[in-house]
């Protein structure tokens, strides 16, 4: 059982964990880059955090814009960034992790670990650190001026280190505040895991007129139609499918939903208007928003990476890639997250799992 952590990260997810982890007894780093984003939770001292898990205000020890002070004293570092800030605060930890300490990359997209560990091995960092990935956020949640709204809860999260052979001591050591932690094979099973490269880049881009007309909808209840349910069902068999062919079973994102939600429907559309925790969640008002310029370089890039590497074809999802890229006039193939980057350039299939 652990005391100290740090949380890198006051978006969404952050505040959220920070927040649960302070009213778990436990001391509380809170680190963001911007220090305009802490400065109303600084103002307070801590987050009230709202919502079905533990509720009250949580009084902070420690809010900073400065990671080497954060991480300091913290057993536990919880990365919870959007993944294209990935490889920026690997660097930035690299200089200053010691001995013992865990990493937690909350979650990883598609390969977060891996990059953290190749970011670490060009930096030249020597510090004995374990490091693993959740396949998801613990929670659906919001937060705003300091104010952490928890509308929903996994059960279940999968979590794997880096290598496998440390994911249960880590499991141990979160088992007092999440309990709900399971194991996974490797980090590649987590990755793939990851649902949001399903849910949110094609529904953006099969709904790219409406969200240019200004006028707000809600991503999952208004803008997956069955048409667009349908698609993309389609594209989540390719993520499968890539899971597959490394010997892993991967959960679709219709066993997702009934896994994490218990919700089930003969529609995909109809399972994603079922699920009450994504109710009140809107459509970006932008097209270069997280839900493009994260989850494909960071997400359906290296899927299609590991696809090509094992042989498994996915034109829907390189079709996603594609197009989304040129709605916001980027080249993702070029930019995302590549073998090369991983630090898996040309590895059989078999050594990649090895090197898992």
């Amino acid at each position: 059982m652990k005391e100290s952590f740090a949380v890198l990260g006051s978006g969404n997810g952050g505040q959220a964990i920070a927040a649960y982890l302070k009213l778990c007894g436990k001391r509380v780093a809170l680190y963001d880059r911007f220090p305009e984003f802490l400065a109303p939770i600084q103002a307070q001292g801590g987050i009230h955090l709202e919502g079905v898990s533990r509720t009250g205000f949580a009084q902070l020890d420690l809010i900073c814009s400065d990671v080497a002070q954060a991480v300091a004293d913290a057993e536990i570092i919880f990365v919870v960034l959007p993944a294209f800030a990935h490889a920026y605060i690997a660097q930035e930890l690299a200089g200053c992790l010691r001995d013992g300490q865990t990493v937690v990359v909350c979650p990883g997209a598609t390969g977060g670990a891996l990059e953290f560990r190749a970011v670490w091995t060009r930096c030249g960092c020597t510090a004995q650190v374990r490091l693993c990935e959740t396949n998801s956020l613990f929670y659906a949640a919001r937060a705003q001026n300091g104010t952490a709204v928890i509308s929903g809860v996994k059960d279940e999260l999968s979590l794997a280190a880096l290598p496998a052979q440390d994911t249960q001591a880590i499991l141990d050591d979160l088992a007092d505040v999440y309990p709900q932690l399971i194991p996974a094979a490797n980090v590649l099973e987590t990755s793939l895991n990851n649902m949001n490269t399903v849910v949110h880049p094609l529904p953006v881009l099969l709904n790219a007129g409406r969200i240019e007309s200004g006028v707000p909808f809600r991503h999952y209840f208004d803008g997956i139609t069955p048409a667009v349910g349908e698609l993309v069902e389609k594209l989540d068999r390719e993520r499968v499918a890539v899971g597959a062919a490394y010997g892993l079973k991967i959960l679709s994102l219709r066993e997702a939903y009934v896994h994490y939600y218990h919700v089930s429907a003969e529609k995909m559309s109809d399972l994603c208007h079922m699920t009450e925790a994504h109710a009140g969640i809107m459509a970006p008002g932008t097209l270069d928003s997280r839900l493009i310029l994260e989850d494909v370089p960071m997400g359906l890039v290296p899927i299609s990476a590991l696809g090509r590497a094992a042989g498994v074809p996915t034109p829907i999802l390189d079709a996603v890639i594609v197009l989304t890229g040129a709605l916001v006039g980027q080249d993702f193939q070029t930019s995302g997250r590549t073998l090369e980057s991983l630090g898996l350039a040309g590895c059989s299939k078999d050594e990649l799992l090895a090197r898992l």
